[in-house]
């Protein structure tokens, strides 16, 4: 591994061959008797000494005396033979003078580059500007590209996709997950093979980039078969589930997504299927965004025709009414669908706080009108019985019952709800005095008191005297 070279020569004083070492190569060889010239030769070596520089600049070659198994086979005969003074390690005589000749000069320059590092800094910048020169790359060419990843198109070398994440396959869309290389930034990438049905929710994303807890497009391209590509970020999955651990989670998810939806029917577009697959929680501040724009339609307010606006589509179990059977219903406003289908989003986590309500069939694709029409009537009986339920238990499940009103203008608006509807006006501290636990109140503990409310209740009917049909 050193930078030492073996070779041979006569002497003058002893005719006998001479083992001497040479500092001119990074291999150890042995020739034949030959006398080497002496002529000083100062181009030929200034260039084999930036030869060496740049091999040791590059390949962080460490000198050092050479290994005795190094030496060559054809030298066994000679192995008898003492080493030579070291005083012939840089110097070669011939003809009776001591003159420095091309290896004196070479071991020098070697000794220079190692003991002052400041030479090796232009030879690594004439380095870097011949690679950039013979092959340009681009500045963020040092990020590591895994076997996993790859590049989403042949064009397109700002992002990368990780085949270690689960495509997800659907009708209309395909996802995949990766990041942006400028700033490693995790996103999504959402293939959608129909042009039209691409270009429309293109359009609607560009025009809702200012709306509050939506999802914002951070870019789109075409890939190498033609297909639209939106780039979006990255964002955890919502459970309804995990945001009803207290009727204050509840709450402050519904008015998240309640001024989401205000602010998307205010641009005068409807969404049309607003399910818990299509509602997202970012990463930094945990805020709900609405995503899925694919089936949105922009609507007309000023249209009096007796022709629905809106086809009939969604997710089953979460469309309204009025888009699945609109011969059945006056002309109303579009947006009142939306209101509708997350009326059954609440249902499902207001679930193990309202008893009695039959909300456990909320969130099933076999869940129908007639379904939700007596839960409506069940919700009724919940709030005039308010006495026995903290008032915070009372106002949500008025607000689920006028979300889930059948005709469409016994509904309110998403911003008419935010406004004046009590969930969302009450403050937490009248709230927390005038109930027992107020907006506060924490799934736990609300299960153990239910039991004692329906105790409590059944108690009462039958001192009386009335007969009772149904006890959980």
């Amino acid at each position: 591994m050193a930078a030492m070279s073996i070779s041979t020569t006569t002497s003058l004083y002893n005719p006998e061959p001479v083992v001497k070492y040479d500092l001119i190569s990074t291999s150890l060889f042995y020739n034949s008797p030959t006398i080497v010239s002496s002529k000083p030769a100062s181009s030929t070596s200034n260039i084999t000494a930036n030869s060496l520089r740049k091999s040791l600049a590059l390949q962080r070659l460490h000198m050092g005396p050479p290994h005795r198994s190094f030496l060559p086979q054809t030298r066994q005969h000679h192995q008898q033979q003492p080493l030579p003074h070291p005083f012939f390690l840089h110097q070669i005589q011939h003809n009776h003078t001591n003159r420095k000749t091309q290896s004196t000069h070479l071991a020098g320059k070697l000794e220079d580059i190692m003991s002052n590092p400041l030479l090796i800094a232009p030879l690594l910048k004439e380095e870097a500007a011949a690679a950039s020169a013979a092959a340009p790359t681009s500045p963020v060419s040092y990020v590591y590209t895994a076997p996993c990843e790859h590049h989403p198109s042949k064009g397109q070398t700002d992002y990368l996709v990780n085949d270690m994440f689960p495509k997800l396959t659907h009708d209309l869309s395909t996802i995949e997950f990766g990041i942006r290389i400028a700033d490693f930034m995790p996103l999504a990438f959402k293939t959608v093979p129909v042009a039209g049905l691409a270009e429309k929710e293109l359009q609607l994303l560009y025009g809702l980039v200012d709306v509050p807890n939506v999802i914002h497009l951070e870019d789109s391209f075409v890939n190498d078969n033609g297909d639209t590509v939106l780039v979006l970020p990255m964002l955890k999955k919502f459970d309804c589930h995990a945001v009803n651990k207290s009727i204050c989670s509840v709450r402050k998810t519904m008015k998240q997504i309640l001024t989401g939806l205000a602010a998307v029917h205010a641009k005068d577009i409807v969404h049309l299927d607003i399910n818990p697959s299509n509602l997202m929680v970012t990463h930094a501040k945990k805020d709900i965004v609405i995503i899925d724009f694919g089936l949105s339609l922009p609507i007309d307010r000023s249209c009096k025709s007796g022709k629905p606006q809106v086809p009939i589509c969604g997710t089953t179990g979460y469309i309204a009414p009025e888009v699945l059977r609109p011969q059945h219903y006056d002309v109303c406003d579009p947006t009142l669908a939306d209101l509708y289908s997350l009326g059954i989003v609440l249902g499902q986590m207001l679930e193990p706080y309202i008893p009695d309500c039959d909300l456990h069939y909320f969130g099933s694709k076999y869940l129908g009108l007639e379904n939700t029409n007596q839960t409506v009537a069940y919700l009724k009986d919940f709030i005039a019985q308010g006495a026995h339920y903290p008032r915070v238990l009372v106002q949500a499940a008025d607000l689920l019952r006028s979300m889930l009103e059948e005709n469409p203008k016994n509904r309110k608006s998403a911003q008419d709800l935010l406004d004046n509807h009590p969930f969302f006006s009450c403050s937490t501290e009248s709230s927390t005095a005038a109930t027992l636990g107020g907006s506060t109140l924490m799934l736990c503990d609300w299960l153990c008191r239910v039991q004692e409310i329906k105790y409590q209740k059944y108690l009462l009917q039958e001192q009386a005297g009335c007969e009772i049909y149904r006890y959980r």
